[in-house]
């Protein structure tokens, strides 16, 4: 902060992104600009020739592809901004974005998880589920409020946290998990607050039911991940610990905590599923996948080594 102005900087991890041009294009367009935007990995789409390095935008290239964490940190390590603010390369931000992140920095919060749109014209059933599923109760739909987790595709965080729990774990190497890490770690010292208001559009390339699966299976496995990595915070749920000693009688929970979650996600935003009640039925023969992938990290697990 200099002479009591807040300044901003966004970071974006990029693995050759068919969209980052249209993110970069979209920054500029800010209804309150960024003081620097900072894209840390590899692009073989060229965009760097098309927004060449600036005073506002610097490029960091990797001989290497590196995880989200790791180029996140890097970016970190290369901000000016007291707020830093975290989006993926395949989001696109609506006009207003930083501005109303920032409007609820500005009101003491110190970490401002932004919204998910549903519904635009280009967007595919599928990419709507893959969005519904990921990402259900940061949707434009959700009501505002304290989260117990965060994700980094949409996020404003004052610097100063970052100095307090450190940053993000490099043990995830999968865009996934290291993001439910860092707000474990922050919960003791901030709430975690939702707005609807920060729009982004998440173009997802999950484009069919298998993708989806896939990705929500990813998510167990990264899930499972946690606890191995011994995140603050975070307890094996009953069903977690009866697929480790009674996979059975865990296995025939499945389909009641599938519905359990679809009610979570759907009881407090009805709008949702009125505007979609077929992605609805798409969403709950999916939410399974996490519990599939969350049991094959388990058993790979216990398996003897050679």
């Amino acid at each position: 902060m200099i002479g009591g102005v807040t300044i901003t900087t966004v970071i974006i991890p990029n693995l050759h992104s068919p969209h980052l041009g249209d993110l970069l294009s979209a920054l500029a367009q800010q209804t309150r600009l960024p003081d620097q935007v900072i894209v840390v990995g590899q692009d073989r789409y060229g965009f760097a020739a098309q927004h060449p390095p600036s005073a506002w935008l610097q490029w960091i290239s990797t001989p290497r592809p590196v995880s989200p964490a790791l180029a996140r940190n890097i970016g970190i390590a290369h901000a000016r901004g007291d707020v830093l603010c975290f989006i993926d390369a395949d989001c696109i931000p609506a006009p207003d974005w930083l501005a109303q992140l920032l409007a609820e920095y500005q009101h003491g919060r110190l970490v401002v998880i932004g919204a998910v749109a549903i519904g635009a014209p280009d967007e595919s059933f599928w990419q709507r589920c893959d969005n519904i599923l990921a990402l259900g109760e940061y949707l434009q739909t959700a009501p505002a409020g304290v989260r117990a987790y965060l994700y980094t595709a949409n996020v404003a965080l004052a610097r100063e946290l970052f100095r307090t729990v450190g940053l993000f774990d490099l043990r995830y190497q999968r865009a996934a998990g290291e993001d439910t890490d860092l707000a474990l770690r922050l919960r003791p010292y901030t709430p975690l607050s939702f707005t609807p208001a920060a729009l982004v559009q998440h173009r997802t390339n999950r484009t069919t039911a298998r993708a989806v699966w896939q990705h929500l299976w990813g998510y167990g496995q990264q899930w499972s991940a946690l606890h191995d990595y011994g995140a603050v915070g975070l307890h094996r749920s009953l069903w977690q610990r009866l697929a480790r000693v009674a996979p059975a009688l865990a296995w025939l929970l499945v389909p009641l905590l599938v519905l359990r979650d679809v009610a979570r996600l759907y009881r407090p935003q009805p709008a949702l599923l009125r505007r979609y009640p077929l992605t609805a039925l798409a969403v709950t023969l999916l939410r399974g996948a996490s519990y599939h992938g969350q049991y094959a990290y388990w058993h790979s697990r216990s398996k003897p080594h050679a």
